[in-house]
């Protein structure tokens, strides 16, 4: 398993631009390489898409129970 390649998979659009800007002065400064920390930063960015979507969902399921809605 790649996890290098699942980690970018997170950096797209303005995530992209801002990740590969921030990598490579973070990658001369640590023992990463710059695709390495470009991974953890999709990585980031792609659980903070899961977390929303998580929430979005119990939101979504708890007003479906309950029949009201939350703002």
């Amino acid at each position: 398993m790649d996890v290098t390649a699942m980690g970018k998979q997170g950096l797209t659009g303005w995530r992209g631009k801002v990740g590969s800007k921030v990598a490579e002065p973070v990658a001369a400064r640590t023992s990463l390489s710059q695709e390495q920390v470009e991974a953890l930063i999709g990585g980031v960015f792609l659980l903070l898409s899961l977390w929303q979507f998580i929430k979005l969902f119990r939101r979504v399921f708890q007003a479906g129970m309950s029949g009201e809605v939350q703002e």
